[in-house]
């Protein structure tokens, strides 16, 4: 089976839904009937427009016969520069963008995680009348989506029968837990009987430590199994996107939402 690589968007959606509506309605001649009524003032446009662009045609030949280009340095890059035995020249059109994409991922949960971290460091020969110790706090959060710019057509089908638009979604993802830098929070430093100074950590330190937090953070929402929640609103969040948008445009069809 072939891979379908045509990209969903809504407009076609929309039109899918719309289309279905009216096959059931029974609308499906009013478009020949418009067509064949208007049939004599589409022909003469036509005509205009054939005549019109044999005129400017000829014209352009015309004046062609009496133009002189101006000579290669009036364009972008010479290739070829031969004096009065002509030139190759290439003039470049002006940059444009090209369309651009919108990444159409709906954010579907968003779930709170917090980690404490207990850093030691222990003196001479470990003992505790020499050891220090701080309790790190990771504050951050985790955001769970579903990338709809992945759907296709295929992803869409219409049930006339019973009235049914059902749309096929992938799975929530979870995305990168962040943990914000202002978030973090440095306890204060308890130090041992013959302690002295505050606890310091180099930066490569500090890393692997919020590594390890982040580590912990993930263990414990595979263990909740918070992926299984942000399904369930994954599908309500889809659902109450684009149901009222489906009643507007066939108040008779309802929508379902399933996973792929």
């Amino acid at each position: 089976m072939e891979e379908n690589n045509q990209q969903f968007n809504e407009e076609e959606f929309l039109k899918k839904v719309e289309q279905a509506a009216k096959r059931g309605a029974g609308r499906g001649g009013s478009f020949w009937q418009i067509l064949l009524n208007n049939l004599p003032t589409i022909l003469t446009l036509a005509m205009i427009f054939m005549i019109g662009a044999r005129v400017r045609a000829f014209g352009n030949g015309i004046s062609s016969m009496f133009h002189f280009d101006n000579g290669v340095q009036n364009h972008d890059m010479a290739l070829e520069d031969n004096g009065i035995f002509g030139y190759t020249a290439a003039d470049f059109e002006q940059a444009i963008l090209g369309d651009s994409e919108k990444l159409k991922k709906l954010e579907v949960y968003r779930q709170d995680i917090s980690d404490a971290t207990t850093i030691t460091k222990t003196g001479f020969i470990n003992w505790s009348a020499l050891s220090k110790t701080k309790l790190i706090t990771y504050n951050g959060t985790v955001v769970y989506t579903v990338d709809l710019a992945s759907l296709s057509s295929e992803d869409i089908s219409v049930n006339e029968a019973e009235k049914i638009i059902t749309l096929k979604i992938p799975h929530a993802v979870q995305e990168e837990i962040n943990i914000p830098e202002d978030a973090i929070q440095f306890g204060d430093t308890e130090r041992g009987l013959l302690a002295f100074g505050d606890l310091q950590m180099t930066p490569e330190q500090i890393s692997e430590v919020q590594a390890g937090a982040r580590e912990k953070m993930e263990e414990k929402l595979k263990e909740d199994n918070v992926l299984e929640t942000a399904d369930r609103f994954a599908k309500l969040s889809v659902w109450e996107m684009y149901s009222p948008i489906i009643k507007g445009v066939a108040r008779d069809y309802s929508l379902e939402v399933e996973f792929r």
